[in-house]
């Protein structure tokens, strides 16, 4: 009891040593404490710039995931791939990643060349959602080409990002 009595006067001294070298004579915080105090607070000025570059990331990350598909990088595509993702696709189908890797494994992806239109990216702590439309480049007999919306799902595991929901639309299903 006498113990925590001493550490606990021992404590209250520390805070009051503290408080008086942070101020100067005039009661203002001294420069050092200002700066210290400012590194550590976070301002919404420093979101924004965090969010800024969170959507280029995302954005590059959307372009090279086109890239893989367009190549059937595999490789690239499991490293941007969550192991928990889910894809609703244009065929109405929902797909888990071990049967999309099934499917790469059975050489059933045939992949036609499509522009990708990010028309949003939402961020909101460490998940990202982007919405856009796809175009399939060229045109098919028809005289049309095929265009889809689309939603992907990106949320940050520590330091990296993973793809962890997609949706996709075909618009002209049926037409």
């Amino acid at each position: 009891m006498k113990r925590n009595f001493i550490i606990f006067i021992f404590l209250i001294l520390i805070a009051t040593s503290f408080k008086l070298r942070s101020k100067t004579q005039t009661k203002i915080l001294n420069p050092d404490s200002r700066v210290f105090i400012e590194q550590v607070t976070d301002s919404p000025a420093d979101d924004k710039v965090r969010e800024r570059n969170y959507e280029e990331e995302i954005r590059n990350l959307e372009s090279v995931e086109r890239n893989a598909l367009l190549k059937s990088d595999t490789t690239t595509l499991f490293q941007l791939w969550s192991e928990d993702l889910v894809i609703n696709t244009t065929d109405s189908k929902v797909l888990t990643l071990s049967e999309l890797k099934d499917t790469f494994r059975k050489g059933a992806v045939n992949q036609a060349p499509f522009s990708r239109v990010i028309e949003k990216i939402a961020i909101s702590e460490n998940v990202a959602v982007v919405m856009g439309h796809e175009t399939e480049d060229g045109v098919r007999k028809s005289g049309s080409n095929p265009s889809g919306r689309y939603t992907d799902v990106w949320m940050k595991d520590g330091k990296t990002w993973k793809l962890t929901a997609r949706q996709s639309t075909n618009l002209l299903a049926g037409k």
